[in-house]
């Protein structure tokens, strides 16, 4: 466009300098007195005029043919860069017209569906290359480029020449003429296959690393558990209740409120023991956590201290609350049934409680229930 310009001027440049050489000649041949032309001004006049015609004629001419040559050389240029993009471009470009029927389609077109020239396609209906389950999606977004004049990167299942199907992402445009009316459609079609391959790969991965992961938070809740829990009971452990211990002291000592320690222990487990063997300890001690854990409210923590004892910490329970719970149960203590081999076995406990604030921290609050639980053990002793 730029050299086409350049040219115009060149043109009329040269134009302008015959206008005004043949203008001076004739303004110098009227002043010398020619005696042909006799010194006549209308003859001088009519001269030039017919001169500067016949030199802008001549020199019109030949612009336009050159320009006319030089629009032929630039269009068979254009037509080639045209073709040599469409041939090479890695994905395929075809047109139709408004019925869907092919008018163009470059190499690549071929390839994606698996044909052997372009010319299998010119005439035939796009929708053909389409599986009869796209067919409406097809139809549906062929009259949206209709009305919107574009489509990009629809997804779609096309179909190759053997039958088989391969995943396309296809974007079209509508083409319009000079007075705005259309006249076909374009479309760019890729094939996805590699890409949805590598999509499905990752999503498989994504797929496992969310199973470990959760399987991973899985373990890593049994361990918790496993660190805060006695395997044999299911209650929280030594670890845990001491931790627990400084959290509710803290909170009494900051809400202004009681709590309480109970510590129990259970009576004859070593008899029980010895008498009928581990297993049915064991069940003993289980059936004794059951209880506690089932009598006690959420806000509560009952833990296995050791052995045969365990620590039970009442939250914003006084001295006579935690009495109160310590009866009832010794009450239900005596509803649990052991039978080993038709003999019931009897379970019961010693307990002794503590309350904050009548002891100021930890260390003595622990130390007055276990002293308290030791006076009860004792008296049931001188009592046999």
């Amino acid at each position: 466009m730029k050299t086409q310009n350049f040219n115009k001027i060149v043109w009329r440049a040269v134009s302008i300098q015959i206008i005004i050489g043949w203008t001076l000649l004739i303004v110098g041949t009227y002043y010398i007195g020619n005696i042909w032309l006799k010194s006549e001004i209308l003859t001088h006049v009519i001269l030039w005029v017919a001169g500067v015609v016949i030199f802008e004629y001549i020199l019109l001419r030949e612009y336009t043919a050159n320009d006319q040559s030089k629009d032929a050389e630039f269009s068979k240029i254009g037509n080639l860069i045209y073709y040599a993009v469409m041939d090479t471009s890695p994905d395929s470009v075809a047109v139709t017209d408004l019925l869907g029927n092919y008018i163009f389609a470059n190499k690549q077109t071929a390839v994606l569906h698996g044909y052997d020239s372009t010319d299998e396609f010119i005439g035939k209906s796009a929708f053909s290359f389409f599986p009869l389950s796209e067919v409406p999606k097809a139809t549906k977004y062929m009259g949206q480029t209709r009305a919107d004049g574009v489509i990009k990167n629809i997804e779609f299942n096309l179909q190759r020449k053997d039958g088989s199907t391969f995943p396309a992402e296809l974007s079209a445009a509508l083409i319009r003429n000079e007075l705005g009316l259309p006249v076909a459609f374009i479309a760019i079609t890729r094939d996805i296959t590699e890409r949805k391959r590598v999509a499905d790969q990752l999503h498989d991965v994504n797929e496992q690393l969310r199973l470990q992961l959760a399987e991973i938070e899985k373990l890593q809740a049994i361990l918790h558990e496993q660190a805060i829990q006695d395997p044999l009971t299911g209650l929280y452990n030594r670890r845990f209740m001491e931790e627990s211990l400084k959290q509710e002291f803290a909170r009494a000592k900051r809400d202004n409120q009681p709590f309480s320690v109970v510590m129990l222990d259970m009576d004859n487990l070593k008899i029980l023991n010895d008498k009928y063997g581990h297993v049915v300890g064991d069940m003993a001690l289980k059936s004794l956590s059951k209880l506690l854990k089932d009598q006690t409210r959420t806000e509560d923590i009952v833990c296995r201290f050791g052995g045969d004892e365990f620590l039970v910490i009442l939250h914003h329970a006084n001295e006579q609350m935690a009495n109160v719970r310590l009866q009832n149960w010794n009450e239900r203590a005596k509803n649990i049934d052991i039978v080993h081999e038709k003999i019931r076995i009897q379970v019961s406990f010693s307990a002794g409680i503590a309350t904050y604030p009548t002891y100021e921290n930890i260390e003595e609050l622990i130390r007055a229930a276990d002293k308290a639980l030791y006076d009860i053990k004792a008296k049931k002793k001188q009592s046999i």
